[in-house]
């Protein structure tokens, strides 16, 4: 998808962004840029109001998907907690608002639509709510696309973004709290297949998909394990191993708790049944995921009652997986996720959710039903290691410049991070996503923020010629001028407290982050507060010297004073005295 315009309509706004606020993207009707990929970088200083906008896309869709979900809890619309709704299809926290945007179709989904029209056009899509109403959604151009009938609520769900990719380098709630309902609605679809005993698939029954920390070594995983010998012209992984020094995993464990029951009617349900279900007899093809797990492994076994955990006893039964890691490995996993790392990552992704087993179901409907964006700090998501549905534990890789094997663990921050976003990113780039990145740079040193979107660039470059052209959109919010130096000014949305967002009066691309930070960030000046504060005192004390001293002060300033433009006007001003 690319956005085209969202606007805010309801009378108190939302957040900080009032009534009548209204951002454009792709501008006019030439469309034929829309594959490109060139994210949005909102700037401002904080409290400006840029990450308001993350959060109204996220609710927005939040609401959207709930309403056309294929496989929905029943008592979404039903049951009412603390006088509220756990869900209600006139009322969103966006209340009024008007969202354009455009997007491919799939002939696959639309029979009446041909191949070449479908590849060729674009659809122009426009979602209106007026308050306390159903949001209407409208196919602007579906007469190109010679559609008559009424659409289904199937194909209406898939006129929606494929997924919403949402990720704070922090603790963000104003961005993560809608993506953790829809981690319950994953885990609620989940309980209904079980206790149904229907066929489960790992893909998301909610588009919404938030990766915060406890994704990390996953997401790292899956790209090292799904992203090699990918029939592309080029290393997709070329900057985890140029800037991190990852070379290749050498080992890991994966620990998968098993005797977790659930209870429903007096039945008890083993809480994987569902994934450990084989309807596929072949000795070469499985449908059990487990048994995928398992056919890739290098050994595994069942054991009880053993302590896996520092400083936890469990009497437990858990499915224990080791992986030594080499070529047969990685044809393994390729092979039975049929070299999608997209299908891996949502096992993993799904194994993660049925944590939420733990979680009360009165927590889980207050969830629902409240808009206090902070309630998830109440809830313990995740329960203590030995209680968790899958750990993953020696992850070794090799780094280069390192003679031994060290564990992720021993990673810095920034490089947990680095290989966080760009991996997040790299395992839905071939998807009609919204990616809704809030500081993803936080932790980079100034090399990689400068590296960054090149890096972002560089994995989404479309080079399989066997994949056809994918809309995705992306839109980050940053203090970082080295973010807003490798984007051009059309790009670029700044954000002032208190005014209306309006693009940079310059152009940003290829302008130094000393400017960017003056124009854009306010710095008064290019270093650090206190040195500035020591360059006035020398000024003032450069305006009581004789002639015969200039010498000697421009070696000491030369001297105390490292290399900047603050030192340059100083050491100018004393030139043009001298003169």
């Amino acid at each position: 998808m690319k956005l085209l315009r969202l606007k805010i309509n309801q009378k108190n706004g939302f957040r900080s962004l009032k009534k009548g606020f209204e951002m454009f993207f792709l501008q006019g009707d030439d469309w034929s840029q829309a594959t490109d990929f060139n994210p949005y970088v909102f700037a401002g200083k904080n409290g400006s109001g840029k990450s308001n906008v993350l959060e109204a896309l996220s609710e927005i869709f939040y609401h959207l998907d709930c309403i056309y979900l294929s496989n929905k809890p029943s008592y979404f619309d039903e049951e009412v907690i603390n006088n509220k709704a756990t869900f209600d299809s006139t009322v969103s926290s966006v209340n009024e608002y008007e969202l354009e945007y455009i997007t491919f179709i799939d002939n696959k989904d639309f029979s009446e639509i041909n191949q070449e029209t479908a590849s060729s056009k674009k659809a122009h899509i426009s979602i209106k709510k007026e308050k306390d109403k159903r949001p209407i959604i409208e196919w602007v151009n579906k007469n190109e696309f010679n559609i008559t009938d009424e659409l289904s609520t199937y194909q209406l769900k898939y006129l929606l973004p494929e997924y919403v990719v949402g990720y704070a380098s922090g603790e963000n709630e104003i961005l993560s709290f809608r993506f953790f309902k829809s981690r319950f609605i994953q885990y609620d679809a989940y309980y209904n297949n079980l206790i149904t005993e229907t066929t489960t698939d790992p893909s998301p029954e909610s588009s919404l998909i938030y990766v915060d920390k406890s994704y990390s070594q996953f997401i790292l995983l899956t790209n090292m394990l799904m992203q090699t010998n990918n029939n592309l012209d080029k290393d997709i992984l070329a900057p985890f191993k140029e800037y991190v020094g990852i070379e290749r995993i050498d080992s890991f464990r994966l620990i998968i708790k098993t005797d977790i029951l659930k209870e429903d009617k007096g039945k008890k349900y083993p809480l994987l049944k569902n994934l450990d279900f084989d309807t596929k007899k072949e000795l070469k093809y499985t449908s059990s995921y487990i048994e995928k797990l398992k056919k890739c492994a290098t050994t595994w076994y069942d054991e009880e009652n053993f302590d896996f955990f520092e400083n936890e006893s469990s009497n437990s039964s858990f499915l224990i997986l080791d992986y030594k890691v080499n070529d047969a490995t990685l044809k393994a996993f390729q092979f039975h996720f049929e070299n999608n790392p997209l299908k891996l990552f949502e096992l993993f992704q799904l194994l993660l959710i049925l944590e939420i087993h733990s979680v009360t179901e009165e927590s889980k409907n207050n969830t629902y039903a409240t808009e206090n964006i902070f309630s998830s700090e109440s809830i313990n998501f995740r329960p203590i290691e030995s209680k968790r549905v899958l750990n993953i534990k020696n992850f070794n890789i090799k780094k280069k410049g390192i003679e031994n094997t060290i564990y992720t663990k021993a990673l810095s921050d920034g490089e947990h991070q680095f290989l966080h976003s760009l991996g997040l990113c790299l395992l839905f780039k071939d998807t009609r996503s919204l990616f809704l990145l809030d500081e993803p740079e936080t932790h980079f040193n100034p090399n990689w923020k400068a590296k960054f979107l090149s890096s972002l660039r560089y994995s989404f470059e479309q080079e399989n010629k066997d994949k056809s052209e994918t809309m995705r959109e992306m839109l980050i919010t940053t203090h970082s001028p080295y973010l807003l130096s490798d984007s051009d000014s059309k790009y670029v949305q700044v954000f002032r407290k208190g005014e209306e967002v309006r693009k940079p009066e310059f152009q940003t691309f290829g302008t130094s982050v000393n400017s960017i930070g003056i124009k854009v960030f306010d710095m008064p000046n290019t270093i650090g507060e206190f040195a500035q504060k020591r360059i006035q005192e020398l000024r003032e004390e450069f305006e009581q010297l004789e002639g015969e001293n200039y010498d000697a002060f421009i070696s000491r300033v030369r001297t105390e004073i490292g290399e900047s433009v603050e030192r340059l006007l100083l050491l100018n001003e004393v030139y043009k005295k001298m003169k």
